[in-house]
């Protein structure tokens, strides 16, 4: 079945749709016009996947699309799939920037039960002061960052064949991204690719390679319907959901500094108010289609997904609270957003109950 098909059976590209009818619906909105106090402009809006990279180009054109809507008539947005040089926007996963400092992992995602969900992360950033944290943090980078997406709760670890205990993945190359690299590697398995070294460009291509490479036992790839675009569980039909932690990687739209400090702030609210509706959009999409998405791979490729033994949940919770500390204690920088993200994570389990 060709991928946009699947996509557009199992309620995949109903995002997109939403993100097109938004665009209309802001076009006509009578406020619009008040968000056009310079003459036109070309923004560039530049993404690491080109359409050969299903179900992430979907999510990065309908971003692309939510741009647009929010900056009105101010601007013309001129898209770049596969990001080679610097833009004035750019889409990508937020484990990326890890390469730039690992503090960006708490805002991307931390493994096992460490992570918080995509709603507890938000909240975290909206009231407990994680914004503020990274807005810091990425200023030294020279980018504005927003919240624009997520792969979902869950992600599924899939692989060539049945995994049941840590000694499973002994010497075998597993594609993971960010802290799941070292989560992996502390498994016994060989991390096809690290945290990124250079251009996203660069390590989207050396995945790709991957996923083609025989040698290649498991992957995560982004949430259920991000996989089965790009054909995952026709190639690794053992699927562990949460394998490697209970919530999956967020997605940010990264403003260069020099162009956000540019633009109104009613601009700047337009975008921040349009990231947050993209965000809740998607991850909606992405929840609320999980099972019939399920359904089709299991009817599809014959994949099955099961849940992780307690002996692999506990490997990879032990080893997870100490990629963390380690992370924690990189810096003064990355021990304050700590402080702040264990906080928030306190809060939201006062009981002491494991959050997983």
């Amino acid at each position: 079945m060709d991928r946009r098909d699947f996509l557009r059976s199992t309620g995949g590209l109903a995002a997109v749709a939403a993100g097109c009818a938004s665009t209309a619906a802001a076009a006509s909105h009578p406020a619009a016009s008040t968000l056009a106090p310079h003459p036109l402009r070309t923004l560039t809006v530049a993404s690491p996947w080109t359409a050969s990279h299903a179900g992430y180009a979907d999510d990065a054109h309908r971003i692309a699309i939510r741009i647009q809507s929010a900056l009105g008539g101010a601007v013309s947005i001129d898209a770049h799939p596969g990001i080679s040089t610097p833009a004035a926007i750019t889409i990508a996963p937020v484990c990326s920037d890890t390469a730039l400092h690992p503090a960006f992992a708490y805002f991307g995602g931390l493994p096992g039960d460490q992570s918080l969900t995509p709603i507890e992360l938000e909240g975290w950033l909206a009231t407990g002061g994680g914004q503020d944290l990274w807005d810091e943090l990425a200023a030294r980078h020279g980018f504005k960052p927003l919240l624009a997406g997520h792969t979902g709760s869950s992600p599924v670890l899939w692989s060539k064949s049945p995994i049941t205990a840590p000694e499973d993945l002994a010497g075998l190359k597993v594609i993971a991204r960010g802290l799941d690299h070292d989560v992996i590697r502390a498994l016994g398995a060989i991390p096809v690719t690290g945290p990124v070294t250079g251009p996203v460009t660069g390590d989207e291509k050396a995945i790709e390679a991957a996923l083609a490479a025989p040698d290649t036992f498991a992957v995560i790839w982004g949430s259920l319907v991000h996989a089965s675009a790009a054909g995952i569980p026709a190639r690794f039909p053992f699927g562990l959901a949460g394998a490697l932690g209970k919530s999956g990687g967020a997605l940010a739209v990264k403003v260069d500094l020099a162009v956000w400090e540019t633009i109104s702030p009613a601009e700047q609210a337009a975008l921040t108010a349009a990231m947050s509706a993209e965000f809740r959009a998607g991850l909606t999409d992405t929840e609320g289609t999980r099972a019939a998405v399920e359904q089709a791979i299991a009817a599809r490729d014959s994949a099955v997904i099961a849940n992780p033994t307690p002996e692999f949940t506990a490997a990879v919770s032990r080893i997870a609270a100490a990629v963390v500390a380690h992370t924690a204690a990189h810096d003064s920088v990355t021990s304050r957003i700590d402080r702040s993200y264990s906080a928030f994570r306190r809060g939201m389990n006062p009981g002491g109950v494991n959050m997983s």
